[in-house]
């Protein structure tokens, strides 16, 4: 990676710019958020960097010559036991959720990779002036080798557009499952022409 950028782990001091990331880069240009205009949730986002902060295994990326944060790699340890009981009130965002915990459906990757503990990478960003570096396949990266010094067997994500899948793809990634947005709901989703991949590697 140039020296231009450095990758370093998520931190209290990265709220604000990790909040202003989410909130003017992911939400507007990830497929379902922008199609279904979930605007700017600022509750969710907060949620989201709150609950990675607990885990301490999520990676930002800045530029050393402007010194703004530029990409955020937000990673969740998963438990194969843990209820997974979806709080959320607003509708569009629980739409979301259940559409990614669906794509699951009938794929144990605890059971296909022998272990009780995953890393899940919720959400990889680049802003966008900053997208041709390789810089989110360097946070993946960067997320593999951590997991491995935590002696986690596996990765997986929800890859909702393809510049997310080929990132995933060059770091061996795998596609375990694969959904059409218009075939899961024709009606909310209609023009909606792309498709989601359920991606995990072992370790």
């Amino acid at each position: 990676m140039s020296s231009r950028f450095s990758i370093d782990r998520m931190c209290e001091n990265d709220r604000e710019k990790v909040l202003n990331l989410l909130l003017n880069s992911f939400f507007q240009d990830e497929p379902l958020a922008k199609h279904l205009e979930l605007g700017k949730p600022i509750d969710f986002a907060e949620s989201i960097f709150n609950d990675a902060l607990k885990d301490q295994c999520s990676f930002v990326v800045y530029d050393n010559q402007t010194k703004e944060l530029i990409g955020i790699c937000i990673n969740e340890i998963q438990y194969e036991n843990d209820q997974h009981i979806i709080n959320e009130t607003n509708e569009n965002i629980l739409f979301i959720l259940q559409f990614l915990n669906n794509m699951h459906e009938n794929k144990n990757l605890f059971h296909q990779f022998q272990t009780n503990i995953l890393l899940h990478v919720f959400i990889i960003n680049i802003e966008k002036n900053y997208r041709g570096y390789g810089l989110g396949s360097q946070l993946i990266s960067t997320t593999i080798e951590h997991a491995k010094k935590m002696n986690i067997k596996g990765l997986y994500a929800e890859a909702t557009n393809i510049y997310s899948l080929n990132c995933f793809k060059q770091q061996g990634f795998q596609v375990y499952h694969q959904v059409n947005y218009i075939d899961y709901d024709p009606i909310r989703l209609a023009n909606l022409n792309d498709q989601c991949q359920l991606v995990a590697r072992c370790l």
